[in-house]
């Protein structure tokens, strides 16, 4: 089976469409959809979408930005609503008690919007994050930019193993480093075809540690279009390509890799 490690059919462009969405996914073949939440309002909505869905798969998280809504400024060029950070990071944690959850995400830790003033509350918010994920046995998707060292040094002295980097944007000989050294995971989007760091860690990460992804609805395969889950089949094209596999074989590898990412103990 195919697979999408994470994805945001929450999203405003999947308004009443995901139904349809969720349809032309089954039809291409995929077992499971990640579906990430990133603030409660979306947190909840991935909670429904799940019980309505079995193919999607609850991941509850906080973003990075939304992370530190309440430091940043009324003119901030990201519309971000502020909201209670400590009772999400609760909210998540009870999720998780109760068996809930997929896993923890995304979450992590961003550069490029904010600034430095910030990196100390998303620390905190990320280090909690990763607490529930261990705490729980799940794994942990990670949105980070560009502070992917700073993200790794937190996941690997926290002790988390079962990690999935998602759409990294860092050097990739640090992401073949961290795949050899640490195991951890990388979740490729669907525009890898026309995106040069993707294509190689598509062709040089171990193949034990490749997942596709979509960050639907961003990062399609056609620059400008709306991307969605039945995506990944063209990753996992590409994967083969690259591979000299057959396509069933990059589509049961990244599977198997999913479910070893899952299998926390």
């Amino acid at each position: 089976m195919y697979l999408d490690i994470h994805t945001h059919l929450t999203h405003s462009q999947f308004a009443g469409e995901q139904d349809a969405v969720l349809a032309r996914a089954n039809d291409a073949g995929l077992g499971a959809i990640v579906v990430n939440g990133l603030e409660p309002i979306s947190n909840r909505e991935v909670l429904a979408m799940a019980e309505l869905h079995p193919v999607v798969q609850p991941a509850l998280g906080i973003y990075p930005i939304d992370a530190v809504c309440n430091q940043l400024p009324d003119n901030f060029a990201l519309e971000v609503e502020k909201f209670d950070v400590d009772a999400e990071i609760e909210f998540i944690d009870s999720m998780a008690r109760e068996g809930k959850l997929r896993a923890v995400g995304e979450c992590g830790l961003d550069g490029h919007w904010v600034g430095e003033e910030t990196f100390a509350e998303q620390e905190r918010v990320f280090e909690s994050l990763v607490d529930i994920a261990i705490r729980h046995h799940l794994p942990v998707i990670i949105h980070t930019r560009k502070r992917e060292v700073r993200s790794a040094e937190i996941v690997r002295a926290l002790g988390a193993k079962h990690v999935d980097f998602h759409c990294y944007g860092g050097k990739v000989k640090n992401a073949l480093r961290w795949a050899r050294e640490d195991g951890w995971w990388f979740s490729i989007p669907a525009n890898a075809r026309r995106n040069e760091a993707f294509t190689k860690m598509l062709r040089e990460l171990p193949e034990e540690r490749v997942l596709t992804e979509t960050d639907a609805p961003y990062m399609a395969p056609e620059p400008g279009a709306r991307s969605e889950p039945a995506a990944v089949v063209g990753t996992i094209a590409y994967l083969a390509e690259l591979k000299g596999w057959s396509v069933e074989q990059a589509r049961d590898q990244v599977w198997a890799n999913y479910q070893a990412l899952i299998s926390v103990e």
